[in-house]
């Protein structure tokens, strides 16, 4: 008898025993939907009251940084593009 790593044993289940071990809910006992749309809003609520928000400095420090490196890679990006044309140029010659 060999055993096959990947078998997870699902086929041996019924249907409502492979539902309980995902974690789904049974179709009976589901929530309405504005049940669920509420708990998500107080679920997303309490997630935004922990966040860190950045002060005014780190965001223009933030900004400072971003805007910099679209500087920096629109430069080398114009470059590149003036090589590859003057390249394409000469090779059509």
């Amino acid at each position: 008898m060999s055993v096959d790593p990947h078998d997870d044993g699902a086929e041996e289940l019924g249907s409502e025993a492979v539902g309980q071990a995902a974690g789904l809910v049974p179709e009976q006992r589901r929530q309405s939907p504005v049940v669920r749309l509420i708990g998500f809003a107080r679920g997303s609520w309490r997630e935004l009251q922990r966040v860190h928000w950045p002060d005014r400095r780190q965001v223009m420090q933030m900004t400072g940084v971003v805007l910099g490196f679209v500087i920096v890679a629109g430069a080398f990006l114009g470059v590149a593009d003036l090589i590859s044309q003057h390249l394409v140029k000469l090779i059509l010659k």
